[in-house]
């Protein structure tokens, strides 16, 4: 089978791809780029998972009153959209060369 057959291909390739048909130009990734991407994958899985888990708690223990679950769900949302940002931000300066 060839490399260049896209169900052998790396979620990180597929995203590559898309990247490059959109900006017109494929950015080379070194190993490290590479490595520190995947580490920032799993840090933010880790952290979606404990944020879900602790959500799940808060959620177990505010029962069925909506004026509970409510701001609840409402603080689990936004915490898991600044996770996600963060994430891309990370990402983006590990594109770019400029890692912290």
């Amino acid at each position: 089978m060839k490399s260049t057959d896209k169900s052998l291909k790396s979620a990180l390739d597929l995203a590559m791809e898309r990247l490059a048909q959109r900006d017109g130009a494929l950015a080379k990734l070194t190993d490290v780029q590479k490595a520190a991407l995947a580490e920032v994958d799993r840090k933010t899985r880790a952290k979606l998972a404990e944020r879900e888990i602790l959500g799940s708690d808060q959620l177990a223990k505010a029962g069925d009153d909506p004026e509970k679950v409510d701001p609840i769900k409402a603080i689990q949302r936004a915490e898991i959209e600044k996770i996600k940002t963060r994430a891309e931000e990370e990402k983006e300066r590990i594109r770019k060369g400029a890692a912290s």
